[in-house]
């Protein structure tokens, strides 16, 4: 059984930013030289998700409307009121509110993807890509992938 961890780190450009990272986790497929398993690919970030999806711009323009009707930037949000709260308090939070992040990223589930691997390759759809989702501001983000198989 092997096991390979890549951690890439890099700076988003904020709001709803999507990145596509599938030749990134493919690459360390090839470099964990795990040939039948597993890659786990995950944000340790509350604000971030990764998903598989087209990385398509129809998709991800109707997917950005849908997601910012949703979950308006504009409405009320407890997590933003500082008359309120007391709890992970992160100061440059306090100047730009971010419980609408928060709830974007629980609507879309996991913070990670899991792909099986066969031969080698990541066993992806015709369409589908392994999507870096930022919900929030510019900030500095890393993702991480482990590879575990035979």
């Amino acid at each position: 059984m092997k096991v390979y961890q890549l951690e890439r780190s890099f700076r988003t450009s904020g709001g709803l930013a999507v990145r596509d990272i599938t030749d990134e986790v493919a690459e360390a497929v090839v470099d964990s030289g795990v040939q039948n398993g597993i890659a786990c690919v995950y944000s340790p970030h509350t604000t971030c998700s990764v998903r598989i999806n087209e990385f398509e711009s129809g998709f991800l323009e109707d997917f950005c409307a849908l997601l910012t009707k949703l979950v308006p930037r504009e409405s009320y949000y407890a997590h933003d009121d500082w008359d309120r709260r007391t709890e992970n308090i992160c100061p440059e939070d306090m100047d730009i509110g971010n419980g609408h992040s928060h709830c974007m990223a629980m609507l879309l589930g996991t913070a990670g993807e899991s792909v099986p691997i066969r031969n080698g390759e990541l066993q992806l759809g015709p369409w589908q890509r392994v999507l870096f989702l930022e919900l929030d501001r510019e900030r500095d983000r890393r993702w991480i992938v482990q590879v575990v198989g035979d």
